[in-house]
């Protein structure tokens, strides 16, 4: 009974004998020594080891799985010993030349040496199918392209048959395989022979690449080919920046001309500018609404309208004027257009901060109103909330409004001939002091001083209505046309006393501010 251990050759685990270990150990040992100025020993030690764990794989069987002496010794047998080959390479000068890698493994098992049908990458066209068959065959594999090529023009069937060696031939890639395809020993020193030529080969391909490179030739056609190509890619840039110019300056031209338009209509067509307009939600702007609306009464409208022509119709003009001569490729500046443009706007610009400045001292100070609800107190102890829906006021002939702003059911601007009218009020409720309820309305607005805003608050017209145990509330307010919009706010509190309840209708959600017992 022998021992045997567990090794791993070639990435194949084997279980040996541990005397046939130690032997086929010392073995690769002295190979290693052997190949060790080479520059290719790991390559070569890696194919070794391939081939002799092919070899010992034959050896073992579903009834023999352990590795014997007698496996190594014939493995070792066929693979040649290091000192054989080198007395062989002592000799080589000799006159007497007929010994060969070949006559010292002619006693060795017909493993050793034995031809088989690789495709050859090496020296290949296509796939390596012709050189791998003449390798295997002997011959010159020109003929075997030549018939596959007069087969493939004049019967159409060699193109299909190619494909189907290309398949079923494997390629050589390990050199073992590539002695196989040539019908060579694979033996160690055939394998370090064909390694190290494949590493010569390849430093010579190197060191001429290298050489080409450092040529002046080289580095004259490579400093061109990047000149050329940093040219092409400037090029292909340039007209790629153009396209987009192009594509931008047309897109600017219609945005000009479409403002332009819309801002002389509002302008001479004294109308008014359907800004958005969807079901239930409408924005409309005119430029005289507004001006009546905003501006103080001594500031005209025209001035408005000059300020706003030259402030906004200026650069717009401009800016199809620029569009349309980048579109065109017009280089030339024309100075005149430049300083005149420039000094229309500048005057506009002067215009709208006068307006603006003028329109602000009207909101330096605030005053406030407060109106206290005349109330019938409610039999019960609910008291209920409710806000009159805007379609009531619509539907009401007495205020036939022009609306000009609104989003959803919030009026932010509509005028008829004396008033404004804005919303929506807020509502806070707050615990009475009393056991009555009660209803405070505080108005609020802007003026240039503490008098002239007190004013406005107070001409700021809103409604309360009661019936019965129910409290209505518009959800507007008024404001004159003379008072100007200067910051108009209504604010209503309800006081509740202690013990009463009140509803809200789900209308009120509109116009509830900072109410804190309230949820839902």
């Amino acid at each position: 009974m022998n021992r045997t251990i567990t090794m791993n050759l070639g990435g194949i685990i084997f279980h040996i004998e541990e005397d046939a270990y130690e032997t086929l150990n010392k073995y690769l040992t002295t190979i290693k020594g052997y190949f060790k100025n080479s520059d290719g020993r790991d390559e070569i030690m890696k194919d070794i080891e391939l081939r002799i764990a092919e070899m010992l794989q034959e050896k073992v069987s579903a009834s023999k799985q352990a590795v014997l002496m007698s496996d190594v010794e014939e493995v070792i047998a066929a693979m040649g010993k290091p000192e054989d080959f080198a007395s062989e390479e002592t000799h080589a000068g000799s006159t007497d030349n007929t010994t060969s890698s070949d006559d010292a493994g002619k006693n060795t098992y017909a493993y050793g040496k034995r031809r088989r049908v690789f495709r050859d990458k090496d020296n290949n066209i296509l796939g390596g199918v012709c050189a791998g068959v003449a390798n295997y065959f002997d011959f010159d594999p020109l003929w075997l392209r030549l018939a596959f090529a007069i087969s493939f023009f004049v019967f159409g069937t060699g193109f299909l048959l190619y494909i189907i060696l290309w398949i079923i031939i494997p390629e050589a890639k390990t050199t073992a395989e590539k002695l196989e395809m040539r019908g060579e020993k694979v033996d160690m020193h055939n394998i370090g022979k064909v390694v190290n030529e494949e590493f010569e080969e390849f430093k010579k391909k190197m060191e001429n690449f290298g050489d080409k490179m450092k040529s002046p030739e080289t580095k004259e056609k490579m400093r061109t080919g990047a000149q050329k190509a940093t040219e092409f890619a400037g090029d292909v840039f340039h007209n790629m920046m153009r396209i987009v110019g192009k594509v931008v300056a047309v897109f600017l031209v219609f945005i000009g001309v479409a403002l332009t338009v819309a801002l002389l209509a509002t302008i001479f067509g004294r109308g008014t500018i359907s800004v958005f307009n969807t079901p239930g939600t409408s924005i409309h702007f005119s430029i005289y609404e507004f001006s009546r609306a905003v501006i103080p009464d001594n500031i005209p409208v025209y001035l408005v309208v000059i300020a706003l022509v030259l402030f906004l119709g200026v650069p717009l003009l401009r800016l199809i004027y620029s569009s349309i001569r980048h579109l065109f490729g017009i280089s030339e500046r024309n100075r005149i257009v430049n300083y005149t443009t420039t000094g229309l706007w500048l005057v506009g610009l002067a215009m709208v901060i006068y307006i603006v400045f003028e329109v602000g001292n009207d909101f330096g100070e605030d005053g406030v109103a407060k109106e206290k609800i005349e109330m019938v107190q409610p039999s019960g102890n609910v008291t209920y909330l409710d806000l009159k829906p805007m379609q009531d006021d619509e539907a009401d002939a007495t205020y036939a409004h022009k609306r000009r702003i609104k989003v959803g059911d919030w009026i932010l601007f509509s005028r008829d001939a004396n008033r404004f009218r804005l919303g929506y009020p807020t509502l806070d409720i707050k615990q009475s002091a009393t056991d009555s309820f009660n209803v405070r309305v505080i108005k609020s607005a802007d003026g240039y001083d503490k008098k002239e805003a007190s004013y406005r608050a107070q001409n700021i017209d809103y409604a309360v209505t009661q019936h019965d145990s129910t409290i209505t509330f518009d959800s507007y307010f008024d404001v004159r046309t003379l008072d100007k919009l200067r910051g108009q706010e209504v604010q209503i509190i309800i006081e509740v006393p202690v013990g009463k309840t009140i509803f809200l209708n789900k209308r009120m959600e509109k116009i509830i501010y900072n109410i804190e017992n309230v949820n839902d």
